[in-house]
């Protein structure tokens, strides 16, 4: 059932391709923020039952809008003028838009096994090490187990074993982030924060009409 719920929503998620400063999979990534770097954990998608915001990009009647974005989110520096196309950008959105991928980045949280347990199927001994908690719905997590294999199960904080199985490992870390990798069609490509594209003129944010689906907002 577990995976079955996973499967579904990676579906609704359509992953995109890459980026080639992106890998696979959950990553550590390195992120530069008023000239500290943090090490901050990594994936290509937004996370849980109704993914935030919903940010519709207004028309004109070129269908284009000119926003600004970023080379990297590693360090954002100098920002670069990107037109895309209108629509709304959302995980869910069916709309032809100028997205590339959705990124998040987020604390990194590890635990080490107190005791040999199983998660979903996986045995789990004392003194292995969960890393990269990943929350994606419904009280599902994503693990990385000896730093390579990914696992799906129950969050370890939702499970009846915690906290007699489990020791939480506290890391320093930035606040969580979520990203959009743009085309533009100057012909290049930008990094842009949710949050900052929605204080930009011509956006405004959306609605969710129900599970999975996203539509613009009551007055355009």
């Amino acid at each position: 059932m577990q995976k079955t719920i996973f499967c579904s929503i990676v579906l609704f998620l359509g992953m995109s391709s890459l980026s080639a400063e992106m890998t696979v999979g959950s990553y550590t990534l390195p992120i530069t923020r008023n000239g500290v770097t943090h090490s901050m954990v990594a994936y290509n998608y937004w996370s849980g039952e109704y993914p935030k915001p919903v940010i519709y990009v207004k028309g004109n009647q070129n269908k284009w809008v000119k926003i600004k974005g970023y080379a990297s989110l590693r360090k954002p520096v100098k920002r670069k003028v990107c037109s895309i196309k209108t629509g709304i950008y959302h995980p869910w959105s069916k709309d032809r838009i100028s997205l590339i991928n959705y990124y998040s980045i987020i604390p990194k949280v590890d635990y080490i096994v107190k005791k040999n347990t199983v998660l979903d199927s996986q045995e789990i001994k004392k003194e292995d090490k969960l890393e990269n908690e990943i929350y994606i719905a419904e009280g599902i997590c994503s693990y990385l187990l000896y730093k390579k294999k990914q696992i799906t199960t129950v969050c370890v904080k939702e499970g009846i074993e915690y906290p007699t199985a489990f020791k939480h490992i506290k890391h320093p870390a930035h606040s969580s982030e979520q990203w959009l990798y743009l085309n533009c069609r100057e012909g290049y490509h930008v990094f842009v924060q949710d949050v900052d594209l929605l204080r930009q003129p011509n956006i405004r944010e959306g609605m969710m009409s129900g599970y999975g689906r996203v539509t613009t907002p009551t007055r355009k």
